[in-house]
């Protein structure tokens, strides 16, 4: 009924989708013809799964129904591990009687709970799996095709979401790493919920200027690494949403880590050291680089896999 789920997920173009099916299809693998995938998603009005970082979603597919609900977990950027409880039912209808009451933060009325839960926003895709045998691991690679839908409101989906199913950890990272070879590939830190969760507010939220650089030499390397990646994550959206200084500032971000690799040269792993950053910093200086095609760069991907690896293996405990 419930498992810790630990995927990884890689936004796609459309070029970027048969040369990662001709690199999947190199490996052992098991492969499932596409089904059809209708998600409705729930909260209250004052969005309280969302406050408790819950999700809940009914699944339907070919008359079948599922109901899961997924609960605070952690993140490495694109890199997910999250508890997700997973009950079968006859009707898209919700019983959260059905979850673990362990579940529930301490004094939840749930029959309460559900009498204030409605329909917030929906996803319809297509998706193809493949079970692949990779090193010393099972993942299961999906390809999602569709849109996510808030009344007249949608977003596409185009996107490819690895899963660890019997293994480790560093071996999704490694799969991820030979698809990294492929251009018009981002690794991706939103779930389809918080995609979805974005249709429904009335505004467009405010654009915010990255946050400064930080003394990283007073601070433990995870603690730094971490923040790394959110500086990473920052100076992306910005560049993305087109604000006119974010160029230079993603410019001072490289230079950034490559001075933290010069501070951490001698406890960093050896494929760190590999990492494309000279040349992305020479792509970055070209005013002809636009912000998606270096976001979606494979050198890009190769540098941000690689961070997190690093980060992976010092906080992931492997259990599987």
């Amino acid at each position: 009924m419930s498992h810790v789920e630990v995927e990884l997920k890689l936004a796609a173009k459309s070029e970027a989708i048969e040369a990662v099916r001709q690199s999947i299809s190199t490996l052992p693998h098991q492969y499932s013809e596409p089904t059809k995938l209708t998600n409705i998603y729930f909260d209250t009005p004052h969005r309280q799964l969302r406050q408790w970082d819950m999700g809940l979603r009914i699944r339907g597919c070919d008359g079948h129904y599922e109901m899961t609900m997924k609960t605070a977990g952690q993140a490495i950027s694109g890199l997910h591990q999250r508890p997700e409880y997973n009950v079968n039912i006859d009707s898209p209808e919700l019983n959260l009687a059905a979850f673990p009451e362990d579940i529930w933060p301490e004094g939840t009325d749930i029959t309460a709970l559900q009498s204030e839960l409605s329909v917030l926003f929906s996803t319809n895709f297509t998706r193809e799996k493949w079970l692949v045998t990779f090193e010393d691991s099972e993942i299961e690679v999906v390809l999602d095709q569709g849109e996510i839908s808030a009344g007249a409101k949608d977003l596409p989906i185009q996107e490819f979401e690895l899963e660890l199913k019997k293994g480790f950890i560093a071996d999704v990272l490694n799969l991820a790493k030979k698809f990294a070879d492929i251009d018009g590939l981002y690794l991706s830190s939103l779930s389809k919920a918080a995609r979805g969760y974005s249709l429904l507010s009335p505004t467009k939220a405010p654009l915010t200027r990255p946050d400064s650089l930080f003394d990283y030499e007073e601070q433990p390397i995870e603690k730094s690494l971490t923040h790394m990646q959110l500086l990473c994550q920052q100076h992306e959206t910005y560049w993305l949403a087109g604000a006119n200084d974010a160029r230079q500032g993603f410019v001072e971000f490289l230079r950034f880590v490559q001075a933290f690799l010069v501070h951490y040269q001698n406890s960093a792993p050896h494929f760190i050291h590999d990492t494309p950053l000279d040349q992305l910093q020479l792509d970055i200086a070209n005013e002809n680089m636009s912000a998606d095609d270096f976001c979606y760069s494979s050198q890009w991907l190769k540098c941000k896999l690689a961070f997190i690896q690093w980060l992976s293996a010092l906080t992931y405990q492997e259990d599987h």
